[in-house]
């Protein structure tokens, strides 16, 4: 090699040719350049984006040329890259740039194409059997690709190709939407894992997104300090002896399984991560899903890879350097119900016999496999040794992608700002497709100077008409004026009610792919489908296979159907609504000559969803569904559907909707009393919530987990309240934090019955109670904050706060925090209370002056309980023992419970009372030995599961 200048010489001699050359490929010299120092991380991304990618090459070349030493070392690196460019670049290489006495090169031209039959080939490799080669575990740990410098030239002139093919198809992300968007390449965009060598957390049977968005603060605080790169994603853990072979990736609709995919071919194409693999191989379940006739997995490669066909039996001898990648395994046309799953490469057999061999392991045992779905559908967990759960974006990704869609920062922190009051609407932004949804129909709300602004939405359904009716707008005839988000929407009402019938039928089934042939049972013309300016709401995934945008676009979708389908006149709101809650027909329900929606009748329509409903019950799944449906009926009674309705409204709808709702709040609790509550905070009625919370003696929200949308739409219930006391709110357990207090606190005041316990809340909560405790209109007669970290200031606030409040007769502070410096005012401030008769502060951290303390409050306030000490109250005692056991039938894992739980066991070692009673003592010790229990399990489940965010 020449000195520095003669290689930036050569680089800007042969400039145009390099461009050429390099044109087809530059992602693997952008990453080397970044990982060289040369660019920095925002130009390497700015970099990925650039189109043309000769502009890209351009930079390259300029960076190097700048930089006397990195001339030389870009072109090492092209040699090292060689093989993925064409013969030419190979040829300068090695006659201009290297000499042969210190590099022998050789030149590999693309595979040339296969002219062998295809039936004389599977006449061939059915005649041979594979052998296993023998690779050391030292050579698996280290994820190393030493071993094969043996390859024959014809094998890695192939596996090149692969790499080179791979590259061009990854390079900009499968995200279904339009290239001038933003955030395409899989450099730029990169979604959270959390890694679970567990179980996955979620029930397949609920609504999975709508479950995660319940759970994301839980999850990204407690696995928060164990983090793991995706490069990893097939590596050994500390704890594990082997490789995992069977990898188990699951997430929800729209939160980016697929980019995954796309991410890790790309990474193994580039060179960057999983080269621990000779060749990787991926296939989706659509595709798999369309084949009809009997093939073996030898057919699927060659069909899918057919550069590789003359080195198939090459790679097959060598399984255990083999990563299949099988994506979507929700969307299988077929049930895993196969009674005889392939054992060789060269069996043919139905696809799901290929599918249950590669699962289960009969097929290419050695090899790892990959696969994607969504939770929703059962699998032996033993299937993997691997269990990975996708969380999506953080909040500081959803920054950068409102930052980079409206591409001015105006515009971002606008949006930003609004999300930050309007919780509702950022409750999907972990979901990328969710953020694009958002982001598109926000972006007519925050218009350039000059253009009409369109009003804010409020509610989901509200933002999602924002999102569809835009896209319909744009191919209507011009009305010449503007009405803001009352458009017409006659002109494709016929398309958008076939599209709303097909998501509502697919909603009862379960089903969000569809094919050719269902699409034409729904009179859909199959020569023109879909118009191609509805591919943001409806789009052709393969030539057979076409789906919604995003789950959310079909649940919506079957809301529109419904509310414009519906028969109000003929009383079938109120059946439709009881079925859909229901989530199942009812038993006594005569089911039969059930007729199709396509019938076009009220009846049919009703009709066909006991059908569905009786078949295949699923309360979970039509949560969103009816949140959409409420708010559009608020848009039908508002003539925001002008153009898609029939017939008219006789009487009035807010009488049945008051009378519904009211039958329902108040026999409900937990998780569907919180869909309740959604459903009217989309109706957004306030005639109708009122009505309804004036019929609701509590709400019962034990243990069910509440984000800041969920807080946000209990707050708007209980806004309309008015002046009505609501006898009990429970919000035990529900983890939603000092936040999600704050939300409530407007409201909290008219509440007699106030639980809190184990919420995450800190002193800033006791300062927010202490504000109720002192308004004139406080109606809190109990209020228990029990297993919270409030620690001593703030039990000094609460103290203070019941210096002249008149209302509160029982308070709890049993596990939270308190020493004997928050009792420091307790006397002074209590002396004047005289409404206070219980004061529980069990499991706390005092000292024999904490306890001398209240020794001597009780002695000023006889009429005053105070129980400190857990010996002292069997009642206390025996809660405790329920809770426990509670504990331990549904192992929970709540951080929060194990260090109540390590509290409760210290304070009773510590406990020593000769004057209590035999029951308590029993009781104490049955406690203690559960507890021991418990937490044994748990520090041994810890140690053989450790779990990771990746």
């Amino acid at each position: 090699m020449a000195d520095f200048a003669r290689c930036s010489h050569l680089i800007q001699g042969y400039w145009d040719q390099l461009v050429h050359w390099l044109e087809p490929c530059p992602a693997p010299l952008l990453h080397w350049l970044h990982g060289s120092a040369l660019i920095t991380r925002s130009e390497y991304f700015s970099l990925l984006e650039v189109r043309p990618k000769k502009n890209q090459v351009m930079s390259i070349l300029e960076r190097v040329c700048n930089e006397p030493a990195a001339s030389q070392i870009f072109l090492e690196k092209l040699k090292e890259l060689q093989e993925i460019y064409n013969p030419e670049l190979q040829r300068w290489l090695q006659e201009t740039v290297f000499t042969r006495s210190k590099t022998e090169l050789f030149i590999i031209p693309p595979d040339p194409p296969l002219k062998t039959s295809r039936r004389n080939l599977l006449m061939f490799w059915q005649t041979r059997k594979y052998k296993l080669p023998q690779i050391s575990a030292d050579m698996q740990k280290n994820n190393s690709s030493t071993f094969r410098k043996g390859l024959d030239r014809q094998l890695k002139a192939a596996l090149q190709n692969h790499r080179r093919l791979l590259l061009t198809q990854t390079e900009k992300l499968r995200t279904d939407i339009e290239d001038t968007e933003p955030c395409k390449c899989p450099e730029v965009y990169y979604p959270d894992l959390l890694l679970l060598n567990r179980l996955s957390y979620s029930n397949p049977t609920s609504h999975d997104y709508l479950q995660l968005a319940s759970h994301q603060t839980w999850l990204r605080s407690y696995h928060a300090s164990s983090h793991l790169d995706l490069c990893h994603l097939f590596s050994p853990f500390p704890q594990e002896s082997s490789l995992p072979h069977r990898v188990m990736l699951s997430g929800p609709a729209g939160i980016g399984k697929t980019v995954l995919v796309q991410k890790i071919l790309h990474y193994w194409a580039l060179g960057r991560a999983f080269q621990g693999f000779l060749c990787v191989l991926d296939f989706s379940f659509q595709e798999l899903s369309l084949i009809t006739t009997t093939q073996s997995l030898e057919d699927l490669i060659r069909h899918k890879f057919a550069h590789l066909n003359s080195v198939l039996f090459a790679l097959l001898e060598r399984p255990r350097e083999l990563l299949l990648i099988l994506d979507g395994l929700d969307e299988f046309r077929h049930p895993l119900d196969s009674k005889h799953p392939c054992l060789w490469p060269e069996e043919s057999g139905h696809v799901k016999d290929l599918v249950c061999g590669l699962l289960y392991g009969t097929l290419l045992p050695e090899s790892t496999i990959l696969v994607t779905s969504r939770s929703s559908v059962p699998l032996p967990p033993e299937l993997f040794n691997r269990h990975v759960l996708v969380l999506g974006l953080q909040e500081a990704q959803v920054k950068d992608y409102v930052s980079q869609f409206f591409q001015s920062s105006r515009h971002g922190t606008e949006v930003m700002s609004y999300l930050s009051s309007h919780h509702g609407l950022a409750n999907f932004t972990f979901l990328p497709l969710y953020c694009f949804i958002l982001c598109t129909a926000l972006d007519q709300c925050f218009p350039d100077e000059g253009v009409n602004r369109v009003s804010l939405p409020n509610t989901i359904t509200e933002l999602y008409l924002l999102y569809v009716c835009p896209i319909l707008k744009l191919h209507q005839p011009p009305s010449g004026q503007d009405e803001g988000m009352k458009w017409d929407l006659r002109w494709e009402k016929n398309l958008l009610l076939q599209l709303g019938q097909l998501a509502y039928v697919g909603l009862l089934r379960g089903q969000t792919v569809f094919y050719a042939d269902e699409l034409h049972e729904f009179g859909f013309d199959l020569q023109n489908l879909p118009p191609v300016y509805l591919n943001q709401i409806f789009f052709k995934e393969t030539d057979e296979i076409y789906s919604f945008f995003h789950l959310t676009v079909q649940e919506f979708l079957a809301a529109l159907y419904s509310v414009v389908n519906l028969d109000f006149n003929a009383g079938e709101l109120t059946y439709c609504l009881d079925l859909w809650w229901n989530g199942k027909t009812p038993e006594d329900r005569d089911t039969s000559s059930f007729p199709n929606p396509t019938e076009g009748s009220a009846s049919g329509f009703y009709n066909y969803t006991q059908q569905s409903l009786y078949r295949h019950p699923q309360w979970d799944k039509l949560q969103m569904f009816s949140r959409f449906f409420m708010g559009l009926l608020t848009s039908r009674l508002e003539g925001k559907l002008e153009g898609l309705l029939g017939n008219s409204w006789e009487g009035d709808p807010a009488v049945l909707l008051a009378d519904w709702f009211g039958k329902k709040a108040s026999c409900e609790s937990g998780q569907k009393l919180l869909s309740l509550i959604h459903c009217l905070a989309e109706l957004h009625q306030d005639d109708v919530t009122q009505k309804v919370i004036s019929k609701m003696g509590e709400v019962d929200l034990f243990k069910v987990t509440l984000n800041r949308a969920d807080c946000a739409a209990l707050a708007y219930v209980l806004s309309c309240s008015n002046s009505r006391v609501l006898q009990n709110l429970n919000l035990s357990y529900s983890n939603m934090g000092t936040g999600g207090l704050k939300q409530l606190q407007d409201h909290l005041h008219r509440c007699k019955t106030l639980q809190l316990q184990y919420n995450s809340l800190d002193w800033e909560a006791a300062e927010i109670e202490a504000t109720i405790l002192r308004s004139p209109r406080c109606c809190l007669e109990r209020l228990v904050l029990c297993g919270n970290r409030l620690r001593s200031n703030g039990a000094s606030l609460l103290w203070n706060a019941l210096r002249d409040n008149t209302t509160l007769e029982e308070l709890h502070l049993d596990l939270t925090d308190l020493t004997d410096r928050g009792l420091d005012k307790i006397l002074d401030c209590l002396s004047g209370n005289t409404t206070l008769r219980l004061l529980s502060l069990t499991g706390n951290r005092f000292s024999q002056a904490g306890h001398h303390i209240l020794s001597e409050l009780g002695r000023r306030k006889p009429k005053l309980k105070i129980v400190s000490s857990f010996l002292s109250d069997t009642a206390l005692l025996q809660n405790y023992l329920d809770w426990v056991d509670e504990i331990t039938i549904e192992q929970m894992e709540s951080v929060n419970n194990a260090g109540a739980l390590d509290t409760i066991l210290e304070t009773l070692m510590d406990t020593d009372d000769p004057e209590a009673s035999q029951e308590a003592q029993e009781k104490a010790g049955e406690l203690k030995k559960k507890i021991c229990a418990i937490r044994n399990d748990d520090k041994k489940e810890e140690k053989s599961n450790k779990s990771y965010l990746i």
